[in-house]
């Protein structure tokens, strides 16, 4: 029994030293956390961590790209929304500088009414905006349920079929099978499908049409939108999906957001648009 004693001061140390080794690595990712400011999210580099810690370590790394890319994304997004902001509200404290200067009824009520329409203008560009925030990659969203495209295009006709007779143009559905069914997002495709109307009454001249198509091809569910309008040009084709990007030849009012939606939604659902 006195040797067994004699040995434990001797065990405890080994003991102490092995474990103290063993926690090295971790000790060194805490200390290389620790050092880190909150904007860094460059990936962890341990020298030769051992295999136990190695699917921490690219766990980790894993979810610091991904936070890098998000406030990528958001940066840029409030990048983009503060200059594009800037404009509108400049010409409204324009045209309210206006409406104060008018020396008659006349030119008030001239000056008021560019007024509510420049109101119009920025109402128009932050609803937008907060609808791009709320599905942008990472928003919490409801969940996926069955969404019929069919139902959803005829309540988008709907929707738009005022404004297009106000500009005469023959809106209506080309086809709409009803056994188009997708898991989604009821609301955000309503959305993209508004957008989509929206864009094509926009740019067809008066006496046009706009067709909405829905099908299946291929096993695989489709929306169409066909419009008799001048189309996209070549040079503006890959940047059309771009926000706050407007084409040069373009002439009728709009944010350049409302296909930026539309290509955020479609990812969303994991759909191809082109």
């Amino acid at each position: 029994l006195v040797p067994s004693l004699l040995l434990l001061p001797a065990l405890a140390l080994g003991i102490w030293i092995a474990v103290g080794r063993g926690l090295q690595p971790l000790e060194q990712l805490t200390a290389a956390l620790t050092r880190r400011r909150p904007g860094e999210l460059g990936l962890l580099a341990l020298p030769s961590p051992p295999a136990e810690i190695a699917p921490v370590v690219d766990a980790l790394n894993d979810l610091l790209a991904r936070l890098e890319k998000a406030l990528s994304a958001q940066r840029a997004f409030v990048a983009d929304a503060a200059h594009e902001l800037r404009t509108p509200l400049a010409a409204l404290r324009l045209q309210a500088q206006l409406v104060g200067r008018a020396t008659d009824d006349a030119a008030r009520a001239k000056a008021v009414g560019e007024f509510k329409r420049g109101l119009d203008r920025m109402t128009h560009v932050v609803g937008q905006l907060l609808t791009l925030a709320r599905q942008e990659p990472g928003a919490v969203g409801p969940p996926s349920v069955a969404a019929d495209l069919a139902a959803l295009a005829r309540e988008a006709i709907a929707g738009q079929v005022d404004v297009a007779i106000a500009k005469g143009i023959d809106l209506g559905a080309a086809a709409l099978d009803d056994n188009a069914m997708i898991l989604g997002d009821p609301a955000a495709l309503g959305v993209l499908i508004n957008n989509l109307l929206d864009n094509a009454i926009r740019h067809t001249p008066p006496g046009g049409t706009v067709d909405v198509t829905v099908g299946i091809a291929d096993e695989r569910p489709f929306l169409e939108v066909a419009d008799s309008g001048p189309g996209i040009a070549a040079q503006d084709r890959p940047h059309v999906f771009d926000r706050f990007y407007r084409g040069k030849d373009t002439h009728e009012p709009g944010s350049g957001l409302g296909l930026a939606i539309v290509k955020v939604i479609a990812e969303r659902h994991r759909a191809d648009i082109v």
